[in-house]
């Protein structure tokens, strides 16, 4: 009877060590979501450049156009919406690592495509005169 007793009274000291970790647990995932928030805004923070996106390789990765006309092969900030990422899609890339860090509305699209390059055309001064 005695070890009966013993053996529940582990459990039970048990079972306030896990109660007291439960109850500290929702404490520290929301201070890590808030430093995980924190981490997000100073990335998107820094300058950024317009681009639009072309298509993605895999999950974690695609390719973009960017104004001056070169594409690259960035890496997509892991927060952002997949369904959003569609061809010709206006984004803004990090300025150093011109990494994919934010999908700007359509509105944005107008002043990429006035900003990107045009088409030289086939016609010579002489031709028109």
């Amino acid at each position: 009877l005695y070890v009966t007793y013993k053996k529940l009274q582990q459990q039970l000291e048990f079972l306030h060590v896990q109660e007291g970790y439960i109850k500290d647990e929702p404490k520290n995932l929301k201070n890590e979501y808030l430093r995980a928030q924190e981490e997000v805004k100073r990335i998107q923070s820094v300058p950024l450049v317009i681009g639009q996106f072309l298509e993605a390789i895999d999950g974690e990765t695609g390719i973009v156009g960017s104004t001056t006309g070169s594409n690259y092969y960035v890496r997509i900030l892991s927060t952002l919406d997949r369904e959003l990422l569609k061809p010709n899609a206006s984004v803004a890339l990090h300025k150093h690592s011109n990494s994919l860090v934010d999908i700007l509305p359509p509105e944005a699209d107008s002043s990429i495509s006035m900003m990107s390059k045009d088409e030289r055309p086939d016609v010579s001064y002489t031709d028109i005169g």
